[in-house]
Order: C-alpha cells, then sequence, then structure tokens
C-alpha cells in the first residue's frame, strides 16, 4: 500500500502451504519446487512451514485493506491449469469487509463443481473480458473478485483498462 496505488492479479497463489498440499492432491509437479525454496516439506517441518508463511501473500494482505485489488481467475483452474480457484476467493476473503467474506462451503463448491452456486452468477455483462463470460463477481470497499469461464490465464485487456481507471493524478 505504500508503493502501489491498485493491484491487478490473475489466477494468483495466495497461500503457499496450501498449494503445497494441492499441488500433492492434484498430482502437481510444483511441489518438489516448494519443497526446494522453502528448505523442507511444509507437510512435516515448522522451518518450512514458516517460510511458506513469509513466502505468501495471504500472509500480508490484510495490510493491503482500502488499496483499489482486482483478483481473477478462470472457474477452471486448479482442474486445466495449477492454481485452484480457492487461492483467488481465499485473497479476496482477506481484504474483503466481514460481511462481504465468501464462506469457506461455497469456495470449496466451486473448486469441486467448476461451477457458480445458484443464485450467485454474475447478471451483467463485462466487454473486456471478451468471449470469456465473467461468471461471478463480487466487491467489498475497493477490493473486486471475478470469476470468468476459462483457466489459468490473465485477460490483458480487462488488466490493463482496469488499472488505467484507478490512475490518481496530482492537481
Amino acid at each position: 500500500p505504500e508503493v502501489w496505488t491498485a493491484v491487478s492479479a490473475w489466477v494468483p497463489i495466495s497461500d503457499i502451504e496450501r498449494w503445497h498440499r494441492e499441488c500433492i492432491e492434484h498430482g502437481e509437479r510444483y511441489d518438489q519446487d516448494i519443497r526446494d525454496s522453502v528448505g523442507g516439506n511444509p507437510l512435516n517441518s515448522q522451518e518450512a512451514r514458516d517460510e511458506c508463511h513469509k513466502r505468501s501473500p495471504i500472509t500480508y494482505l490484510s495490510a493491503a485493506k482500502g488499496l483499489p485489488l482486482d483478483i481473477n481467475a478462470g472457474i477452471h483452474d486448479g482442474h486445466t491449469g495449477s492454481v485452484p480457484v480457492g487461492q483467488t476467493l481465499r485473497a479476496f476473503n482477506e481484504v474483503a469487509e466481514p460481511k462481504d467474506q465468501i464462506s469457506e462451503k461455497w469456495i470449496e463448491k466451486v473448486e469441486r463443481t467448476e461451477k457458480i452456486p445458484e443464485g450467485s452468477e454474475f447478471e451483467g455483462e463485462d466487454p473486456l473480458y471478451g468471449d470469456k463470460k465473467v461468471l461471478f463477481r463480487k466487491e467489498s470497499g475497493k477490493a473486486r473478485v471475478t470469476l470468468f469461464e476459462g483457466g489459468h490465464e490473465i485477460i490483458y485487456d480487462a488488466a490493463l483498462k482496469w488499472l488505467e481507471g484507478q490512475i490518481h493524478r496530482a492537481d
């Protein structure tokens, strides 16, 4: 928050310790990379868990409350890509007001089914996402989370146009 005026994040890894477990569960190859980078296995090493915590954005996100933050993920990431959408949704929860947070049950359902639960679907259209339909969007303060029809990808037009709208010029 002291350096950035706004952040747009796409399919982020927000919690490295959780992602390590997810990589093992889903047969992703990154679990060894994580162990190599944190000096051990976070499943059985407190030092490695501490290092995961130190390196995880989720550790610091609460300090970004009030900063314009746009977090996005494709609904199929974690199935066709390596980062489950829960990483995105839990990151949003760290900056969202308690009343706006997304329940763990809802997150787990979306991760499992690759579908937005009935009654939560995004009703509008966002032309900046092109042919990648916006399926879910939630806002809290200056934070916004979006799930779209897609995988582990960034939609550059949407990211850059959103950032462009966050420019604050000195008078």
